[in-house]
């Protein structure tokens, strides 16, 4: 068996002529290969960007931004706030509240400042902040994924319906 250098392969044929069809021979003349950009490609089979482009667009991006702002809400919510000592046991230099004596410290601010100051979430409860993000987001991915598959399938059962 002799090899083929690849060359001279016609390497649109498929690997697998159908039964009816014999198989062809590649052509030993020049082939004219006419050579598409991603652009040319989706605008020769997608049209070009039209309302419906632009209205899925817009509704893609409205949801994003909507998480966008459950975001932000973490980010300022869930920050530790500044601490003041009251008396002895505590330790203005200290970067965290973690061993200072309880009563001997108040928040800048009141209880209500964050969610970490309002629940207490320092020291040793502080991976509750990373898990409560962790499950909101988990919780949009999932939501998301059976809000959107259920209205896919509604339109796929609609139109087939018709």
């Amino acid at each position: 068996m002799s090899a083929v250098p690849s060359s001279d392969l016609d390497l649109r044929l498929p690997l697998l002529s159908s039964a009816e069809e014999p198989a062809r021979k590649p052509e030993k003349g020049p082939v004219d290969v006419q050579k598409l950009t991603i652009d040319d490609m989706l605008q020769e089979h997608c049209g070009e960007f039209g309302t419906w482009q632009l209205r899925h667009f817009v509704l893609t991006c409205l949801a994003w931004a909507l998480e966008a702002f459950h975001t932000m809400v973490m980010i300022f919510a869930d920050r530790e706030p500044e601490f003041r000592c009251l008396g002895p046991g505590c330790d203005e230099m200290a970067k965290s509240v973690c061993g200072f004596e309880p009563g001997s410290w108040v928040w800048v601010g009141g209880a209500g400042s964050s969610t970490v100051a309002q629940w207490g979430l320092v020291c040793g409860e502080k991976y509750k902040v990373g898990l409560v993000q962790a499950v909101f987001f988990g919780g949009c991915m999932i939501g998301w994924n059976g809000m959107l598959g259920f209205v896919a399938g509604y339109l796929m059962l609609k139109g087939q319906l018709i």
